[in-house]
């Protein structure tokens, strides 16, 4: 503003244009209700048009537009990335909508805030060389929407290959082993940075349970941005990328760095729904970001349509399950991993053996509890202070004070720092059932380690 030195401008519309294209854009549904887009978005486009779009940085909109000190109220430079992401989205949407027919569009690309307009020539309509109604480019997008929906709910089992789409109908659905070495046997046929992007996806797939921590978490985030870079274009690098920062952001306290890793898991969700929406993982990815929003009722429709695209699909089980148990549907929870639906099939690496153990304790089945978290721990299941804090607790309720005491020993030894309990009040969407926990392992003699 008054002390930044002015850059010479590329040539724009006329600044009439540009306030009238501004008054229509802040004027639609998508931003009448969201004033702070309308200032950020009115912000960066004048300070483009007057040259000083090079100039614009997160602190610099974080004290001109929101009028934040950068010393207080935390990183405001967060706050921004984290509104910047939403603008384009919704930039997006009223271009999708409304605006699909503005002569001037602004563009806000990623890595950058400076407004980047966009001048489409006026072109006249072709006249129809029939008189008979066509079917337009919506009306064709609505139909074909509808048609996947329909597939979708009706149980047809899909299979889309990169770029070609090969619908067959499956019942029932190839177990998750079957239809992995399908998909491999079809990247084969394609450059080498995408069979290595999709080598990468299934890498990386077992590596980012919450068990695990939050260095096996980065890890595996690596190597789905890898795999992103390699082939942008693959779904499953995203709907990957989608659930390891989604599970990122339970390791992070509410505020704007949380806020902007779940805009990023929801934003990837939604890429991989791009490129593959008929996919079980895609489905699951838009579950798992939907979960890190908080937004329950959609992440259970997502979750129930990855398995009904695919009820062999361990993958998908573990996060039916795990959005069921940490929303406290402790009966879907164990209605959904039955292990008879699965006993031909290898259980090593999945989780959902440990949410239908927390189901049964939360239940009050202890015995029950006691079964699934060891079975988990015998077929090579995920292993980490959260299930084994579960099983002491299940055994101190059970009345197996001996064996939880020496199991508490053991937990001492292996996780003396761990403050496990932090990160499942931020987990479950209730803190009753951490509670629960806590109270049971504090009857064994456990007590939280300081901090």
């Amino acid at each position: 503003m008054g002390g930044k030195e002015k850059i010479e401008a590329p040539a724009l519309p006329d600044r009439d244009s540009i306030e009238e294209t501004l008054d229509a854009i802040c004027a639609s549904d998508g931003f009448a209700a969201a004033q702070r887009l309308q200032d950020f978005l009115r912000y960066v486009v004048i300070e483009t048009f007057e040259g000083r779009g090079a100039q614009i940085f997160g602190k610099t909109i974080a004290e001109d537009v929101y009028k934040r000190s950068p010393d207080k109220e935390g990183d405001s430079s967060n706050l921004v990335r984290v509104d910047a992401r939403r603008l384009r989205r919704a930039l997006e949407d009223y271009y999708a909508g409304p605006g699909e027919n503005d002569r001037i569009r602004i563009h806000i690309d990623p890595g950058q805030y400076a407004a980047r307009f966009e001048i489409a020539e006026r072109r006249t309509p072709p006249v129809p060389s029939r008189s008979f109604w066509r079917p337009g480019p919506v009306v064709l997008a609505i139909a074909a929407t509808a048609v996947l929906a329909v597939a979708i709910f009706a149980g047809i089992h899909m299979f889309v290959s990169h770029e070609h789409e090969t619908i067959a109908l499956s019942p029932p659905a190839p177990p998750a082993e079957s239809r992995r070495t399908a998909k491999r046997e079809a990247f084969l046929e394609k450059s080498p940075a995408s069979v290595h992007a999709f080598n990468l996806t299934e890498q990386a797939r077992n590596f980012y349970y919450p068990e695990l921590g939050k260095k096996p978490l980065a890890e595996a985030r690596a190597l789905y941005e890898n795999a992103v870079k390699l082939d942008t274009h693959y779904f499953g690098a995203h709907a990957g990328l989608a659930q390891v920062i989604g599970f990122q952001s339970f390791h992070l306290p509410p505020g704007a760095e949380r806020d902007a890793l779940v805009d990023l898991a929801e934003f990837h969700a939604k890429e991989a729904e791009k490129y593959n929406a008929a996919d079980a993982w895609t489905q699951s990815a838009l579950a798992w970001a939907a979960f890190a929003r908080r937004d329950i009722p959609d992440a259970r429709i997502h979750a129930a349509r990855a398995m009904e695209i695919a009820p062999a699909d361990l993958f998908a089980v573990d996060f039916d399950a795990l959005i069921s148990v940490l929303s406290g549907d402790y009966i879907r929870t164990i209605s959904v991993t039955d292990p008879a639906r699965y006993a031909d099939l290898p259980l090593d690496g999945h989780l959902f053996q440990i949410c239908v153990g927390v189901a049964k304790f939360h239940l009050g089945d202890f015995a029950g509890a006691i079964a699934a978290l060891e079975r988990n721990m015998e077929t090579g299941g995920p292993s980490g202070p959260i299930n084994f804090a579960y099983l002491i607790a299940a055994n101190q309720k059970a009345g197996e004070l001996e064996h939880a005491r020496q199991l508490l020993e053991q937990f001492r030894t292996t996780w003396p720092t761990t403050r496990f309990d932090l990160f499942l009040y931020s987990f479950f969407m209730e803190r009753a059932p951490v509670d629960d926990l806590v109270a049971a392992l504090k009857e064994a003699g456990w007590e939280p380690p300081e901090t």
